[in-house]
């Protein structure tokens, strides 16, 4: 099953599409996503959501009109400003049915600028928060440094070695 991922940088910040995971369940999608696309940019949270719970819109889209008799549900509506751009999250909107929610995404959250909008069910979004794992920020790179490009140590220990090889000498009656 693949799971469409959304990162935030920092507390307050959209959720913005960062790709997406291959995984059979919501938790190992959230392991995957933290591991993918948490460890190497500064990160606040990640939700994950099943790609096949995502409706997709475009504005001046003939959309399904079948309204629903159920009790309304929160939507979250993710927006791509240009084509090709990346989808973030813009609002929520309450709505029965994926068509109505699509309805009232266009309604309330497109603008002249919209691509396309997604919609998906609040209740599919797997959130992963800084309160659940440590994520890794930046990556520590002085792993790479060569240790044999600092010379002091190495010196230090040269002249430790002359200077006994000197005594050693002496002691034996050789200077």
């Amino acid at each position: 099953m693949i799971w469409e991922v959304f990162r935030q940088q920092q507390e307050g910040d959209e959720f913005v599409h960062c790709r997406d995971v291959h995984a059979p369940d919501r938790e190992m999608a959230k392991q995957f996503a933290v591991i993918q696309h948490g460890r190497r940019k500064p990160t606040h949270a990640l939700w994950v959501a099943p790609q096949d719970k995502i409706s997709q819109v475009s504005p001046g889209a003939d959309i399904d009109d079948t309204a629903g008799d159920g009790p309304e549900t929160t939507w979250a509506v993710f927006r791509q400003d240009r084509a090709g751009g990346y989808h973030g999250h813009c609002g929520d909107v309450e709505a029965t049915t994926a068509g109505d929610a699509k309805q009232a995404a266009l309604d309330a959250l497109a603008d002249n600028d919209t691509h396309s909008l997604w919609v998906v069910k609040e209740e599919y979004i797997g959130v992963v928060s800084e309160d659940d794992v440590n994520f890794g920020g930046t990556t520590n790179k002085s792993y790479r440094f060569a240790q044999t490009y600092n010379v002091d140590p190495a010196a230090k220990e040269v002249e430790a070695s002359e200077s006994e090889q000197i005594e050693a000498e002496k002691q034996r009656g050789d200077i």
